[in-house]
């Protein structure tokens, strides 16, 4: 009896063994991890390659108004920010000796003036003393050759007729007319002296700057500067392999990003040689009534085209990875990222040109691609065009 209990256990275990044996483990499923990455679709555009130069507006006429004569300044007439036109007075200096000297440049010229007329007279008179005596002569002469006077009487009248007090009084008017000649001449230059004490603004524009005060003596320098801010002068150097882009008085366009992007129109006004051991070109590029916005002092930069394509296919730069020394990117079909081999052309940082590998219209990827795989597994988002 005991045999066969130990005997029905023996073959219960066993059952159990062979029944725990025969059920194996079922492999577990593991799903492949989508890889999230952004797409656009490759496009015909135009891509351009644009070199930036930058440089600052200035006063295309500025001017520092240095007097010609030193003194105390007596008035000054005009403030920062004035708007001034040319030959307004803008300060004077004390001008009284000046003035001192004009009054005895007017007092020689009446002086010479009197001296003129004095000598006229004279000259005058001369003449009709000269004209008596050549009269008298040739009526003495006649009388001596009838034998009526002595030839002591002839040689009087002959003496008599001599020119020679004519020629004196001659000589006298002319050296008083240029005694009045020089006076007047002396006279002028009073004058222009004393205008020195009076500063008139040489050309029309805004008074930028004043470095002179009423009752302070000046002693040299400028005194104040004009500028002309109606107009504005952009200064740029620029390198010898770009120079072939500007040409004297054509147009070019300038943006001033400090004034809300704003762009305007300049035209190169000149282009100067490069000074000794400099490679760069000093241009000036004049603007024209530039809006409010725009002041001198400002940076502003030219965009100069170097290199272009028109309608070629495109994708942004970045979706180009260089993978083992190819040239690839990848684009989606079917939920799977792709590796393509391709050739680009053309590139400004920001669009490449793609001359061989992709067409129009296809998904490109743009973000993500650096953690891509051919074959990977992918969710996508559009790119915002």
């Amino acid at each position: 009896m005991k045999k066969l209990k130990y005997l029905i256990s023996g073959i219960l275990m066993i059952s159990l063994v062979v029944s725990g044996c025969s059920k194996k483990a079922e492999p577990e499923v593991v799903e492949e991890k989508k890889i999230t990455v952004e797409t656009m679709q490759s496009v015909l555009d135009d891509i351009s390659v644009e070199t930036t130069i930058s440089g600052s507006f200035k006063a295309s006429d500025e001017v520092d108004v240095v007097p010609k004569v030193m003194g105390k300044v007596t008035n000054v007439s005009v403030k920062e920010g004035q708007v001034v036109s040319k030959g307004q007075v803008l300060f004077t200096l004390d001008s009284q000796n000046a003035q001192s000297a004009v009054r005895n440049a007017k007092a020689a010229v009446e002086n010479a003036q009197t001296a003129v007329e004095t000598a006229r007279i004279s000259m005058e008179r001369a003449e009709q003393q000269y004209n008596n005596a050549v009269l008298n002569y040739e009526r003495s002469k006649q009388l001596y050759d009838a034998g009526a006077i002595p030839l002591t009487q002839l040689e009087q009248a002959e003496l008599a007729a001599s020119p020679l007090s004519l020629e004196l009084a001659k000589t006298q008017y002319y050296q008083a007319q240029v005694a009045v000649d020089t006076a007047k001449g002396s006279l002028s230059d009073a004058n222009i002296a004393l205008g020195d004490f009076t500063v008139t603004a040489p050309i029309s524009g805004t008074i930028t700057a004043v470095n002179v005060n009423s009752g302070n003596v000046f002693g040299g320098g400028p005194a104040i500067k004009i500028s002309n801010l109606a107009n504005l002068t952009m200064k740029v150097d620029v390198s010898e392999n770009l120079i072939k882009y500007f040409v004297v008085g054509e147009a070019m366009d300038i943006n001033v990003k400090s004034a809300g992007d704003t762009i305007l129109s300049g035209k190169v006004k000149e282009i100067l040689p490069p000074s000794q051991g400099s490679l760069t070109y000093p241009v000036e590029i004049l603007v024209s009534n530039p809006p409010s916005e725009v002041k001198a002092g400002m940076f502003a930069e030219i965009n100069i085209t170097t290199e272009s394509r028109n309608q070629v296919i495109a994708i942004p730069s970045e979706a180009v990875v260089v993978k083992e020394g190819n040239t690839i990117v990848y684009i989606i079909e079917k939920d799977k990222a792709k590796l393509i081999s391709v050739k680009t052309g053309l590139d400004n940082g920001k669009m490449v040109e793609i001359t061989e590998g992709l067409n129009e219209g296809m998904e490109v990827v743009v973000k993500g691609q650096n953690f891509l795989e051919d074959g990977a597994l992918v969710s996508v988002v559009k790119q915002e065009e």
